[in-house]
């Protein structure tokens, strides 16, 4: 039989549909390989691609190949493979959509006994549905047997409508559970192109709507989509164990973070090492009982120092996981503030807040911001100065702003552009200081949605400026109102 011209997508088209289908399932697939829900939401979408690539290599490829080598491809072979295909997306699909349904809904945790036999009986009607149109001859059966698509489309339905019973059920069950909007997304992202395939195409051809025979490649349109919406949530928040991080670095430059990571720990180690070396080579040879506590002394303060900056590093270079909470502002720079002047006599402190700001942000994080700023501003004035902390919403209430002011010896202006960058610092290692802590802060900060900025003017004092999105919230009774930062 020879092959027909198709009408629809071009089949270089027909090929990016393909790429685009794998694309997005082996995403899902390697965001989390040894999930049960992930492989078979990855399996049933290497089925689905099978009806479109069928089209590509049967009306596209085909014709090529049968001129290039017709001792090898036949139109018989051809029609044969194009039959396995179709079969193999039409009768298995669903069925191992199905199965994803039963390890969305956890019924694997809920019913082992049960879910171990339904499992692999969910695909027998698929293997019945060959002795009744077999595999190799599907073609023959979509081109001249009137019954074919209307049994396609009932036995196909049929399990769409209990895959989507089966998802809206677990989300009810699950709907006051933390993960439930994650699992509502994976819903949609699953149902809305299988729906579209049994509407556009097996509903299509059993009503013999020719003009609309290929409207099932509107689904190209609709897989793209939720490639892009799927890459979005990764890099936002992750989905399906998929989360990705952009983080911006200075890759055609030399201070790569590679190198700098590993020239921050080199120099570290290499600073306590030799004091420790020196300590130990002395105690061998001392008989003084008072040299060798002093020699172990020094060496318990240079692993407690090792230990603690390598915790620190750790902390500050980690992935950032907010837990948030309604915070008052004022009990956060009071905790900050909390022996400041026994500690810092000669710095005067001043703190404007009022007593109705609130931020909903991560406490930890944010103190640790918080005092990243003060630490640096007081490390700046050298012992004696004046600090100054405002939290203000800004004129036209669109923002909250945070500013720390300090009147220490500034910074000067060619050093600015790399303040944030990790590792850099404008103090002397020596002393403990690594350079994460401004990239610590700025990472804190954009994780909440906001900014952080420098101003600042050499031997005169810095600002640096924290800015978040702000909205008025009603609280409380008797028409009184609370104002907080509603950062989303």
């Amino acid at each position: 039989m020879p092959i027909e011209p198709q009408g629809g997508l071009p089949g270089e088209f027909l090929l990016l549909f393909t790429l685009v289908i794998w694309m997005l399932f082996f995403i899902i697939r390697l965001g989390n390989p040894q999930n049960m829900l992930n492989r078979w939401c990855f399996i049933s979408g290497m089925i689905f691609s099978l009806g479109v690539l069928k089209e590509y290599l049967y009306f596209t490829l085909g014709p090529e190949l049968l001129r290039a080598f017709p001792s090898l491809f036949t139109e018989s072979s051809a029609f044969a493979f194009y039959s396995l295909l179709t079969a193999i997306f039409y009768y298995f699909s669903m069925p191992s959509a199905l199965v994803f349904g039963m390890y969305f809904g956890r019924v694997d945790e809920h019913c082992p006994r049960l879910f171990s036999w339904l499992k692999p009986c969910v695909f027998i009607p698929g293997i019945l549905m060959g002795f009744l149109y077999p595999y190799p001859e599907t073609r023959y059966f979509q081109l001249h047997v009137r019954t074919f698509f209307p049994i396609i489309t009932a036995y196909n339905l049929a399990y769409a409508l209990v895959l989507t019973w089966q998802l809206l059920c677990t989300l009810y069950r699950e709907r006051l559970e933390p993960y439930y909007h994650q699992k509502k997304t994976v819903a949609v992202l699953v149902l809305l192109p299988i729906w579209y395939w049994i509407l556009s195409a097996l509903l299509v051809h059993s009503l013999n709507l020719r003009h609309f025979f290929k409207a099932w490649q509107g689904n190209f349109l609709i897989l793209l989509f939720l490639l892009v919406y799927f890459l979005c949530r990764a890099f936002r928040g992750g989905i399906m164990g998929t989360r990705f991080r952009h983080e911006v670095f200075e890759w055609d430059k030399d201070g790569q973070m590679m190198s700098q990571s590993a020239r921050c720990i080199r120099h570290l180690c290499k600073n306590e090492l030799a004091k420790i070396d020196w300590c130990a080579k002395n105690l061998t040879s001392s008989h003084s009982q008072t040299e060798n506590d002093e020699y172990a002394h020094i060496i318990l303060r240079s692993t407690e120092h090792l230990k603690n900056c390598v915790e620190k590093m750790q902390y500050y270079s980690q992935e950032i996981h907010l837990k948030r909470e309604r915070c008052s502002l004022r009990k956060l720079f009071a905790s900050c503030a909390d022996g400041f002047s026994r500690l810092h006599p000669e710095i005067s402190l001043e703190i404007l807040c009022g007593q109705d700001l609130f931020l909903h942000c991560d406490r930890a994080a944010m103190l640790e911001v918080f005092n990243n700023l003060i630490n640096n501003a007081v490390d700046a004035m050298n012992g004696s100065g004046r600090l100054s902390i405002k939290a203000l919403p800004s004129p036209g209430q669109s923002q909250l702003n945070i500013s720390f002011t300090d009147t220490g010896k500034g910074i000067p202006p060619d050093l600015l552009p790399r303040l944030f960058a990790p590792y850099f610092t404008t103090k002397s290692s020596s002393d403990g200081h690594m350079g994460l802590g401004l990239y610590f802060c700025q990472r804190v900060v954009k994780k909440h949605g906001g900014r952080i900025t420098v101003d600042s003017t050499p031997d005169a004092g810095s600002v640096f400026s924290l800015n978040f999105p702000w909205k008025y919230v009603e609280k409380g009774s008797g028409g009184k109102g609370q104002k907080a930062a509603d950062i989303s």
